[in-house]
Protein backbone atom coordinates (compact mmCIF):
# COMPACT_ATOMS: atom_id res chain seq x y z
CA UNK A 1 0.00 0.00 0.00
CA UNK A 2 0.91 3.45 -1.15
CA UNK A 3 2.68 6.05 1.99
CA UNK A 4 -0.08 8.85 1.89
CA UNK A 5 1.12 12.51 1.83
CA UNK A 6 -1.34 15.60 1.82
CA UNK A 7 0.04 18.45 0.55
CA UNK A 8 -1.59 22.05 1.61
CA UNK A 9 -2.22 24.69 -0.95
CA UNK A 10 -2.51 24.56 -5.05
CA UNK A 11 -0.04 26.53 -6.23
CA UNK A 12 3.42 26.28 -8.45
CA UNK A 13 5.63 24.71 -5.45
CA UNK A 14 2.45 22.57 -4.16
CA UNK A 15 1.93 21.33 -7.55
CA UNK A 16 5.41 20.44 -8.51
CA UNK A 17 6.05 18.48 -5.36
CA UNK A 18 2.92 16.47 -5.48
CA UNK A 19 4.51 15.45 -8.86
CA UNK A 20 7.75 14.69 -7.88
CA UNK A 21 6.27 13.00 -4.76
CA UNK A 22 3.69 10.74 -7.47
CA UNK A 23 6.77 10.26 -9.07
CA UNK A 24 8.77 8.65 -6.24
CA UNK A 25 5.35 6.60 -5.66
CA UNK A 26 3.55 8.28 -2.63
CA UNK A 27 -0.09 8.52 -2.80
CA UNK A 28 -0.53 12.34 -2.96
CA UNK A 29 -3.93 14.43 -2.04
CA UNK A 30 -3.59 18.14 -2.36
CA UNK A 31 -6.15 20.01 -0.62
CA UNK A 32 -7.23 23.91 -2.23
CA UNK A 33 -8.88 26.22 0.31
CA UNK A 34 -10.11 27.94 -2.52
CA UNK A 35 -12.72 27.22 -5.25
CA UNK A 36 -10.07 27.13 -7.85
CA UNK A 37 -6.74 25.63 -8.10
CA UNK A 38 -3.74 27.49 -8.63
CA UNK A 39 -3.19 29.54 -5.46
CA UNK A 40 -1.51 33.08 -6.26
CA UNK A 41 -1.66 32.10 -10.02
CA UNK A 42 -5.56 31.56 -9.99
CA UNK A 43 -7.85 32.96 -12.53
CA UNK A 44 -10.74 35.15 -12.18
CA UNK A 45 -13.46 34.63 -15.06
CA UNK A 46 -16.50 37.08 -15.03
CA UNK A 47 -18.87 38.69 -17.62
CA UNK A 48 -16.96 36.91 -20.51
CA UNK A 49 -13.70 38.30 -19.29
CA UNK A 50 -10.72 36.15 -18.17
CA UNK A 51 -8.27 37.38 -15.44
CA UNK A 52 -4.90 36.29 -14.23
CA UNK A 53 -5.34 36.46 -10.76
CA UNK A 54 -1.08 36.23 -9.65
CA UNK A 55 1.65 36.54 -12.48
CA UNK A 56 1.12 37.69 -15.31
CA UNK A 57 4.65 37.39 -16.55
CA UNK A 58 6.82 34.55 -17.81
CA UNK A 59 10.35 34.17 -16.79
CA UNK A 60 13.41 32.16 -16.62
CA UNK A 61 11.94 29.68 -19.54
CA UNK A 62 14.69 27.12 -18.60
CA UNK A 63 13.41 26.39 -15.16
CA UNK A 64 9.67 25.21 -16.64
CA UNK A 65 11.51 23.31 -19.65
CA UNK A 66 13.53 21.24 -16.49
CA UNK A 67 10.25 20.86 -14.43
CA UNK A 68 8.58 19.20 -17.43
CA UNK A 69 11.60 17.09 -18.66
CA UNK A 70 11.96 15.09 -15.36
CA UNK A 71 8.54 13.82 -16.32
CA UNK A 72 9.61 13.18 -19.93
CA UNK A 73 7.35 15.97 -20.85
CA UNK A 74 7.80 19.39 -22.28
CA UNK A 75 5.68 22.94 -21.63
CA UNK A 76 4.66 22.55 -25.37
CA UNK A 77 2.90 19.75 -24.42
CA UNK A 78 0.53 21.66 -22.42
CA UNK A 79 0.65 25.50 -23.77
CA UNK A 80 2.13 27.33 -26.19
CA UNK A 81 4.49 30.13 -25.61
CA UNK A 82 5.24 33.28 -27.03
CA UNK A 83 8.27 35.64 -26.41
CA UNK A 84 7.05 39.30 -25.92
CA UNK A 85 8.87 41.71 -28.41
CA UNK A 86 8.89 44.37 -27.19
CA UNK A 87 8.70 42.87 -23.97
CA UNK A 88 7.05 45.68 -22.18
CA UNK A 89 7.30 49.61 -21.98
CA UNK A 90 8.03 51.75 -18.70
CA UNK A 91 6.24 54.99 -18.81
CA UNK A 92 8.03 58.02 -16.67
CA UNK A 93 5.53 60.17 -17.52
CA UNK A 94 2.60 61.09 -20.11
CA UNK A 95 5.09 60.80 -23.28
CA UNK A 96 8.12 59.52 -21.81
CA UNK A 97 8.88 56.05 -21.96
CA UNK A 98 11.29 53.33 -22.34
CA UNK A 99 10.43 50.49 -24.55
CA UNK A 100 12.15 47.41 -23.54
CA UNK A 101 12.41 44.76 -26.58
CA UNK A 102 12.75 41.17 -26.93
CA UNK A 103 16.68 41.98 -28.29
CA UNK A 104 19.67 42.56 -26.20
CA UNK A 105 21.11 44.82 -28.60
CA UNK A 106 17.86 47.36 -29.19
CA UNK A 107 17.79 47.47 -25.31
CA UNK A 108 21.74 48.59 -25.67
CA UNK A 109 20.51 51.17 -28.14
CA UNK A 110 17.67 52.27 -25.82
CA UNK A 111 20.32 52.73 -22.87
CA UNK A 112 22.60 54.33 -24.93
CA UNK A 113 19.83 57.06 -26.25
CA UNK A 114 19.21 57.50 -22.38
CA UNK A 115 23.21 57.99 -21.07
CA UNK A 116 26.42 58.20 -23.42
CA UNK A 117 28.24 54.98 -22.87
CA UNK A 118 25.78 52.99 -21.49
CA UNK A 119 24.88 50.61 -23.96
CA UNK A 120 28.38 49.09 -23.25
CA UNK A 121 27.93 49.34 -20.01
CA UNK A 122 24.52 47.48 -20.28
CA UNK A 123 25.86 44.67 -21.97
CA UNK A 124 28.78 44.13 -19.42
CA UNK A 125 26.37 44.43 -16.69
CA UNK A 126 24.24 41.58 -18.56
CA UNK A 127 26.98 39.17 -19.33
CA UNK A 128 28.02 39.17 -15.63
CA UNK A 129 24.27 38.74 -14.59
CA UNK A 130 24.24 35.94 -16.99
CA UNK A 131 27.53 34.18 -15.25
CA UNK A 132 25.41 34.93 -11.67
CA UNK A 133 22.38 33.24 -13.13
CA UNK A 134 24.10 30.47 -14.03
CA UNK A 135 25.51 29.67 -10.69
CA UNK A 136 22.85 30.76 -8.90
CA UNK A 137 19.83 28.08 -11.18
CA UNK A 138 22.64 25.40 -11.71
CA UNK A 139 24.14 25.05 -8.76
CA UNK A 140 22.33 26.59 -5.70
CA UNK A 141 18.26 26.78 -6.30
CA UNK A 142 17.69 23.17 -6.20
CA UNK A 143 19.90 22.12 -3.51
CA UNK A 144 16.66 21.22 -0.40
CA UNK A 145 17.76 24.68 1.78
CA UNK A 146 18.20 22.92 4.82
CA UNK A 147 21.30 25.30 5.88
CA UNK A 148 22.88 28.49 4.79
CA UNK A 149 25.99 26.59 4.38
CA UNK A 150 24.24 25.12 0.95
CA UNK A 151 25.03 28.53 -0.88
CA UNK A 152 28.68 27.74 -0.49
CA UNK A 153 30.29 26.45 -3.26
CA UNK A 154 33.70 27.20 -5.26
CA UNK A 155 32.04 29.63 -7.70
CA UNK A 156 29.79 31.35 -4.65
CA UNK A 157 33.17 31.67 -2.72
CA UNK A 158 34.47 33.47 -5.85
CA UNK A 159 31.54 35.76 -5.83
CA UNK A 160 31.85 36.61 -1.88
CA UNK A 161 31.99 40.47 -2.83
CA UNK A 162 28.27 39.89 -4.81
CA UNK A 163 26.96 39.00 -1.61
CA UNK A 164 28.51 42.21 0.76
CA UNK A 165 27.52 45.03 -2.18
CA UNK A 166 24.00 45.99 -2.47
CA UNK A 167 22.52 45.75 -6.07
CA UNK A 168 21.57 49.86 -5.83
CA UNK A 169 25.14 50.39 -4.92
CA UNK A 170 26.20 48.31 -8.54
CA UNK A 171 24.01 50.15 -10.73
CA UNK A 172 24.67 53.37 -9.09
CA UNK A 173 28.33 52.96 -9.82
CA UNK A 174 27.62 52.07 -13.36
CA UNK A 175 24.78 54.17 -14.59
CA UNK A 176 23.93 58.12 -13.52
CA UNK A 177 20.39 58.19 -15.87
CA UNK A 178 17.91 58.41 -13.24
CA UNK A 179 15.27 56.22 -15.58
CA UNK A 180 18.11 53.47 -16.04
CA UNK A 181 18.75 53.02 -12.70
CA UNK A 182 15.01 52.69 -11.82
CA UNK A 183 14.92 49.94 -14.49
CA UNK A 184 17.56 48.15 -13.87
CA UNK A 185 16.62 47.96 -10.04
CA UNK A 186 13.00 46.64 -11.34
CA UNK A 187 13.71 43.16 -11.06
CA UNK A 188 14.38 42.18 -8.19
CA UNK A 189 10.99 43.25 -6.68
CA UNK A 190 9.67 40.32 -7.99
CA UNK A 191 11.65 38.56 -5.19
CA UNK A 192 9.92 40.68 -2.97
CA UNK A 193 12.48 42.96 -1.73
CA UNK A 194 14.15 46.17 -2.20
CA UNK A 195 17.47 46.74 -4.45
CA UNK A 196 19.28 47.96 -0.85
CA UNK A 197 18.57 45.47 0.59
CA UNK A 198 19.60 43.10 -2.00
CA UNK A 199 23.29 41.39 -2.62
CA UNK A 200 24.22 42.23 -6.09
CA UNK A 201 24.87 38.63 -6.67
CA UNK A 202 21.20 38.63 -7.32
CA UNK A 203 21.68 41.04 -10.40
CA UNK A 204 21.02 37.36 -11.92
CA UNK A 205 17.64 38.95 -12.32
CA UNK A 206 19.03 40.85 -14.38
CA UNK A 207 20.03 38.39 -17.21
CA UNK A 208 16.21 36.48 -16.55
CA UNK A 209 14.65 40.19 -17.94
CA UNK A 210 17.28 41.36 -20.79
CA UNK A 211 19.19 38.32 -21.83
CA UNK A 212 16.31 35.02 -21.28
CA UNK A 213 13.10 37.62 -22.51
CA UNK A 214 9.73 38.24 -21.32
CA UNK A 215 7.49 35.24 -22.57
CA UNK A 216 3.29 34.55 -22.29
CA UNK A 217 1.37 31.45 -22.43
CA UNK A 218 -1.22 31.81 -24.82
CA UNK A 219 -4.75 31.99 -22.53
CA UNK A 220 -2.85 33.41 -20.03
CA UNK A 221 -0.16 32.36 -16.58
CA UNK A 222 -3.34 29.78 -15.77
CA UNK A 223 -2.73 27.58 -18.92
CA UNK A 224 0.92 26.66 -17.18
CA UNK A 225 -1.34 25.47 -13.87
CA UNK A 226 -3.27 24.26 -16.11
CA UNK A 227 -0.56 22.11 -17.51
CA UNK A 228 1.14 21.51 -14.23
CA UNK A 229 -2.23 19.86 -13.12
CA UNK A 230 -2.70 17.79 -15.67
CA UNK A 231 0.71 16.09 -15.55
CA UNK A 232 -0.07 15.43 -11.69
CA UNK A 233 -3.06 13.63 -12.56
CA UNK A 234 -2.01 11.76 -15.01
CA UNK A 235 0.93 10.46 -12.08
CA UNK A 236 -2.33 9.97 -9.84
CA UNK A 237 -2.52 13.49 -7.60
CA UNK A 238 -5.88 13.44 -6.52
CA UNK A 239 -7.00 17.45 -6.14
CA UNK A 240 -9.68 18.89 -3.47
CA UNK A 241 -10.53 22.36 -3.78
CA UNK A 242 -12.75 24.33 -1.42
CA UNK A 243 -10.46 22.59 0.54
CA UNK A 244 -9.28 25.18 4.42
CA UNK A 245 -7.41 23.47 6.23
CA UNK A 246 -7.57 24.38 9.97
CA UNK A 247 -5.22 22.75 11.89
CA UNK A 248 -2.48 20.28 11.25
CA UNK A 249 -2.83 17.21 13.47
CA UNK A 250 1.01 16.46 15.49
CA UNK A 251 0.74 13.01 17.02
CA UNK A 252 4.38 11.80 19.24
CA UNK A 253 6.06 15.16 17.43
CA UNK A 254 4.98 13.37 13.96
CA UNK A 255 2.59 15.82 11.97
CA UNK A 256 0.17 13.01 10.91
CA UNK A 257 -2.80 14.73 9.67
CA UNK A 258 -4.94 17.74 8.89
CA UNK A 259 -8.26 18.63 9.60
CA UNK A 260 -10.62 19.95 7.09
CA UNK A 261 -14.38 21.63 7.76
CA UNK A 262 -14.25 19.41 11.19
CA UNK A 263 -13.12 16.34 9.19
CA UNK A 264 -9.63 14.37 10.13
CA UNK A 265 -7.33 13.09 7.03
CA UNK A 266 -4.63 10.68 8.03
CA UNK A 267 -1.56 10.69 5.97
CA UNK A 268 2.05 9.95 6.85
CA UNK A 269 3.55 13.06 6.19
CA UNK A 270 2.29 16.61 5.27
CA UNK A 271 3.95 18.53 3.15
CA UNK A 272 2.75 22.66 3.01
CA UNK A 273 3.62 24.85 0.11
CA UNK A 274 1.36 27.73 2.15
CA UNK A 275 3.01 30.66 3.52
CA UNK A 276 5.81 30.24 6.44
CA UNK A 277 4.03 32.23 8.23
CA UNK A 278 0.38 30.65 8.07
CA UNK A 279 1.09 26.92 8.29
CA UNK A 280 2.64 27.99 11.47
CA UNK A 281 -0.48 29.06 12.65
CA UNK A 282 -2.09 25.86 11.93
CA UNK A 283 0.01 23.91 14.75
CA UNK A 284 -0.21 24.47 18.17
CA UNK A 285 1.50 27.45 19.53
CA UNK A 286 3.75 24.86 21.36
CA UNK A 287 5.13 23.12 18.10
CA UNK A 288 5.72 26.44 16.33
CA UNK A 289 9.33 27.58 15.51
CA UNK A 290 8.35 31.22 15.99
CA UNK A 291 6.02 33.41 18.08
CA UNK A 292 3.65 36.18 16.77
CA UNK A 293 6.06 38.87 18.01
CA UNK A 294 8.81 37.25 15.71
CA UNK A 295 6.52 37.83 12.88
CA UNK A 296 5.28 40.80 13.50
CA UNK A 297 8.50 42.51 13.62
CA UNK A 298 8.99 41.03 10.04
CA UNK A 299 8.10 42.72 6.51
CA UNK A 300 6.32 41.04 3.96
CA UNK A 301 6.58 40.78 0.06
Amino acid sequence: MKEKVIVIGSGFSSISAACYLAKKGFKIEVFEKNKSLGGRARQLKRDGFTFDMGPSWYWMPDIFERFFNDFNKKPSDYYKLERLDPAYEVYFGSNDKITIDGDLKKICLAFENEEKGAGKKLKKFIKDAQINYDIAIKEVVYRPGKSPLELITPETIKKLNYFIRNIRQDVYKEFKNSKLRQLLQFPVLFLGAKPKDTPAFYNFMNFADYGLGTWHPKGGMYSVIDGMVSLAKSLGVNFHVDSPVEKIIVENKKACGVIINGIEYRSEAILSGADYHHTETLLNSSLRAYSEKYWNKKTFA
